[in-house]
């Protein structure tokens, strides 16, 4: 009963009076008054009470990094997982589009999803596998494919160009190289491709399933108006048919070539098919 008139009292009391300055202080809190503490019979062990939150117009918004911090790995996991089903035309898998994202934001990505994909085309008439996490688009400027690992910038390209006649499996190959290294050129920019001297491309031919393959193995490098030098190592495979050749090029930097890179570069061009 006692207890109940004290609080009782204490209710009836003003509330001590704490100014905007001490409000902006993260560590303010506010303290139970000598008057409150007689009032409710002496000292007590009341806790005091969390410091108050700053006014509604100084709360800032928290910036889009924040945001995503906010989601935990096994969140976006579940999103990855819920996106399976893949883009509108089926070329890109759930967790590398969520990669994608943190990765724009400078944040962890997730494991890559492991495995390749198969890739089949109407308006293309090959068919070959490539790493599931990898982004593929149509070439928006001639007829082709670009397939690219974007935390990498690894590539695989397509190219179609019409079969040079006579010189056999050499010239094909030149061919081959020069459309591979050329498209830049092609549609403008601040770099200079080279063609590598002859004696660095390396061919080999194979009969697959009735058909003939041509399989390439060359260095290319890139010189930007600046002086800068890109060095690049390639695999490929080249086949015609009716007078056109369709070339699958794979392209890694040298100083960011693998044993691992180089396997799963051999992977895409050993499943390459001419239909």
């Amino acid at each position: 009963m006692l207890a109940a008139v004290s609080l009782t009292a204490a209710a009836r009391l003003p509330t001590p009076f704490v100014s905007s300055g001490q409000r902006r202080r993260p560590n303010a809190q506010l303290q139970p008054s000598a008057t409150c503490k007689r009032a409710a019979g002496g000292e007590t062990d009341a806790q005091p009470l969390p410091p108050s939150a700053p006014p509604p117009s100084e709360q800032r918004l928290p910036s889009r990094r924040g945001v995503l911090r906010l989601y935990s790995f096994g969140q976006l996991a579940v999103l990855a997982d819920l996106l399976a089903g893949d883009s509108s035309d089926g070329s890109t898998d759930g967790r590398t589009i969520v990669n994608s994202i943190l990765g724009a934001y400078g944040l962890p990505t997730l494991r890559a999803s492991p495995g390749y994909r198969y890739f089949d085309d109407l308006d293309l008439p090959v068919t070959f596998e490539y790493p599931k996490a990898w982004v593929r688009r149509k070439n928006s400027l001639r007829p082709g494919i670009i397939i690219s690992d974007f935390s990498t910038a690894d590539k695989v390209s397509l190219e179609v160009f019409p079969e040079p006649r006579g010189g056999g499996a050499a010239t094909l190959a030149e061919a081959a190289v020069l459309k591979l290294i050329n498209p830049a050129v092609e549609i403008g920019g601040d770099a200079r491709l080279e063609l590598p001297p002859a004696s660095r491309i390396k061919t080999e031919q194979r009969e697959v399933d009735g058909k003939l393959y041509t399989y390439i193995a060359f260095p290319s490098e890139t010189v930007t108006r600046s002086g800068y030098q890109v060095r690049r190592k390639n695999l490929a495979v080249v086949a015609a048919r009716r007078g056109t050749a369709y070339v699958l090029g794979c392209s890694a930097r040298s100083d960011q070539y693998t044993k691992e890179k180089e396997a799963t570069f051999q992977q895409i061009v050993d499943s390459y098919r001419l239909l």
